[in-house]
């Protein structure tokens, strides 16, 4: 089950980007362990928590968001991510739209989802991608059940050249017979687990693609 949970947290971190909004009162400081800290807290609209998670990367703010950006990488890095493709992109807008196909463990079908996002850039250079899932841009596929219920973004705040501090919140109902009770016991560890992939993969690439204008 831990995989399932990773899946929907690789689909946060591979594809979204939102100014910080406060934590609601009920949030919880699930985790905070190698300066990464995680609190979960409970949506009106949804049984499945949702999260907040922050982290601080030695590295500089282009490279934490060109590997995010890097839609075509992330099956090489995000596990069980099978498939992820741009569908379109809009640098001067800002705008894209990503299709994902997420290999769920067997018995358990296969889930996509089309999402899209929107990134900015404010006047004191923190930059943002808010992300959701929609109903259009792809057919749907008998083969996988189709994620309609996410939201998953990020905030990237410069610190100094050489330092950004990352933040992102996401929620993602996995949709058919996965009980919320069994989602919600793993939804803590997910983000962490996906900034301690983040720290590696940053750590080991060392050519990035250029940040589209809007975010220079």
């Amino acid at each position: 089950m831990k995989k399932i949970m990773m899946l929907l947290t690789c689909v946060v971190s591979a594809v979204s980007l939102t100014a910080q909004a406060a934590l609601p009162n009920d949030a919880k400081l699930s985790l905070n362990k190698n300066n990464i800290k995680v609190w979960t807290y409970k949506d009106t609209n949804s049984p499945v928590l949702s999260y907040k998670a922050e982290t601080v990367f030695d590295v500089p703010i282009e490279k934490a968001v060109a590997l995010i950006l890097d839609v075509n990488y992330t099956p090489k890095w995000v596990p069980n991510v099978a498939k992820a493709e741009i569908l379109s992109r809009d640098d001067k807008k800002g705008e894209f739209t990503i299709y994902m196909v997420l290999d769920f463990p067997f018995p358990l079908k296969d889930r996509d989802m089309v999402v899209k996002g929107k990134m900015s850039k404010d006047k004191n250079g923190t930059i943002s991608i808010k992300n959701t899932a929609i109903q259009q841009g792809k057919p749907l596929n008998a083969n996988y059940i189709r994620l309609t219920d996410y939201f998953g973004d990020w905030t990237f705040q410069k610190l100094s050249t050489n330092q950004v501090k990352v933040t992102t919140t996401g929620h993602a109902n996995p949709e058919g017979s996965i009980p919320a009770s069994v989602t919600n016991l793993l939804v803590e560890q997910q983000p962490y687990q996906m900034f301690q992939r983040m720290k590696v993969e940053l750590a080991k690439k060392t050519k990035m693609p250029t940040l589209p204008d809007i975010l220079k």
